[in-house]
């Protein structure tokens, strides 16, 4: 029953992805710039490709390349107005991470974060790890994520539901997390001063290819 649940939420993921990247296409295909979405459409191939048949969990290193895809995805989209910086210490590569987790964060990032603002939009991803575990940070200087976002995502923490079909993304995550790895990981949030959010994902560590060969999985 756990693994139909986490099946379910994965794909979940792909229909609210690809709705954002066909907007993204159709914003260059209206500028005319037709090499920039022959990338763009070979960029989201790629990405669709392993959200669908790819395994459940990646190392660190293959989610990144599939991350910079998205991000030049965004970066047509977006040109000069959206700054995105990844730093991941080389260390953590070689750990598994289940896939499609710091794609929807920047996402959210990006959608709800930086998008309307007049000035340049800054994200950061960065990395760091315990004796224990892996955190990904994926940090904004945007509006803020709103307080009932932040306690809804405690909430699915605490039981599990999930009650709002808006950023789907987010809470997606959170659920997958829960089932996963239990209530002592997930996401957490921060805000950024004077704004911004950070979102942290942490994770336990592993170097098995299913992600929880050390008795993680619950």
């Amino acid at each position: 029953m756990k693994d139909a649940q986490i099946e379910s939420l994965q794909a979940q993921i792909n229909p609210h992805f690809l709705y954002n990247t066909l907007d993204c296409i159709n914003s260059l295909a209206d500028m005319g710039k037709t090499t920039e979405v022959k990338k763009t459409v070979t960029s989201l191939g790629s990405i669709m490709r392993m959200s669908i048949k790819g395994a459940q969990f990646l190392k660190i290193e293959e989610e990144l390349k599939y991350v910079n895809q998205y991000l030049y995805i965004q970066k047509m989209r977006f040109q000069e107005h959206i700054i995105c910086l990844v730093e991941i210490p080389e260390q953590l590569y070689e750990y598994y991470i289940p896939k499609l987790m710091i794609q929807p964060l920047l996402e959210n990032a990006i959608v709800h974060g930086v998008s309307e603002l007049k000035e340049t939009g800054m994200i950061a991803v960065t990395g760091k790890e315990t004796e224990d575990a892996i955190y990904i940070t994926v940090k904004d200087n945007g509006n803020g994520m709103p307080e009932t976002i932040i306690r809804q995502l405690e909430e699915i923490r605490e039981n599990g539901i999930l009650k709002e079909k808006e950023h789907i993304g987010i809470f997606n995550i959170q659920q997958r997390l829960l089932l996963l790895y239990g209530k002592e990981y997930g996401l957490t949030v921060e805000h950024v001063k004077p704004s911004g959010t950070a979102v942290t994902i942490c994770i336990p560590k592993t170097k098995g290819e299913k992600g929880y060969e050390s008795g993680n999985y619950r």
